[in-house]
């Protein structure tokens, strides 16, 4: 499943590096809707089925249903204090809006830092503001990144890092225009999972 199992390990560059000692580790970033939440699962339980004793991390947003749903899971979380950019001119949004440099902060060093202590072998964002810091974080220290788009058209996070990760999966043809030739179209991908 995974194309550098069959490599000589190499504990500096981790796509280079056989897990066939060790469990393999996975950070699952998403979330805010549902939309990013339950596919996030879906691929965690696709994961777990496949890989005996694969060790899941997911990350989300504070402020999105993850908060209520991750209570619900076995695996580890991290929630992290971040929130889209608002919309509009009102108190609530202007306010959110000045906040958002620190929560951004705070979040990047939170992404950090469970990067250093979980180590994961592969990170893969499902959407929504809290993807994108874990993924950033990991492309910065040559982690491979894996997107999943469960929708046609792109949200900002996933066009802002598609060219930066290294797979992007999509689950419309139509949304191949948005990725370049980075993008596999794999509609199966969540066809078995229900919600």
């Amino acid at each position: 499943m995974f194309p550098w199992r069959s490599v000589e390990p190499d504990p500096q560059n981790h796509q280079g590096f056989s897990l066939q000692d060790r469990q393999l580790k996975v950070i699952i970033a998403g979330g805010g809707t549902g939309g990013h939440l339950f596919p996030a699962f879906a691929i965690a339980d696709a994961l777990k089925e496949r890989e005996e004793g694969a060790e899941i991390h997911f990350v989300g947003s504070k402020h999105g249903v993850e908060l209520r749903h991750f209570e619900k899971r076995e695996e580890d979380h991290t929630l992290l204090n971040i929130r889209g950019f608002q919309r509009g001119t009102s108190l609530q949004a202007v306010g959110r809006n000045i906040l958002f440099p620190f929560r951004f902060l705070s979040s990047l060093i939170r992404s950090r830092k469970l990067m250093q202590r979980f180590n994961p072998d592969v990170v893969v964002g499902t959407g929504g503001y809290a993807s994108g810091l874990p993924l950033l974080t990991a492309i910065k220290k040559d982690i491979p990144t894996l997107i999943h788009e469960q929708n046609s058209y792109p949200g900002f996070t996933t066009r802002w890092l598609a060219d930066r990760v290294d797979s992007v999966c999509i689950s419309y043809k139509d949304s191949e225009r948005y990725f370049k030739k980075k993008s596999a179209f794999s509609p199966e991908i969540l066809s078995d999972r229900r919600f």
